[in-house]
């Protein structure tokens, strides 16, 4: 059977496979942007858990002019992802952490 003849779901051979992963996901290989670094996933574990005890222990949300007020000044923070709505510094999502009374912003800002 010719190249052009192979059957439907015929693939690459492994060995091509794995190298056109491993060349999309090698660091070395992709543009380096500091501006979208987040924690790791381990350290957003924990600033995750730690909100949620926050917010367990004061679930009262805040009114919609001071979510407004804290989603303007994180807008206008460098440490804000607006494609994404999060916060590099703790990787949090702003919709949510922003919302909640006991929501911290991790410079202090709010």
């Amino acid at each position: 059977m010719t190249d052009d003849k192979k059957g439907f779901g015929q693939s690459k051979p492994k060995e091509v496979r794995t190298n056109l992963r491993f060349k999309q996901s090698n660091p070395k290989e992709r543009e380096h942007d500091a501006t979208k670094e987040y924690p790791s996933i381990a350290q957003q574990a924990k600033n995750m858990a730690q909100s949620a005890k926050d917010v367990a222990k004061d679930p009262r949300w805040v009114d919609n002019e001071e979510y407004e007020r804290r989603m303007t000044l994180c807008r206008a923070c460098p440490l804000y992802d607006k494609e994404q709505n999060r916060c590099r510094k703790c990787g949090c999502m702003l919709k949510g952490k922003a919302r909640f009374k006991a929501g911290k912003c991790p410079i202090q800002k709010w």
